[in-house]
């Protein structure tokens, strides 16, 4: 699956630290690292349209 969108955050260097030491620690990069989080949310509830 192709990515085409892009997110981008503003973070602390204390953050980012945090993030990139996590992301070595896995051997991955600091995008996987962020993905991995994301699988873990619930999927979102579908809403039914009232049209």
């Amino acid at each position: 699956m192709a990515r085409e969108e892009l997110l981008q955050i503003r973070l602390t260097k204390k953050e980012k630290d945090r993030l990139q030491a996590e992301a070595e620690s896995r051997g991955v990069s600091m995008s996987e690292v962020i993905r991995d989080y994301i699988k873990r949310l619930p999927a979102p509830k579908k809403v039914s349209g009232g049209e």
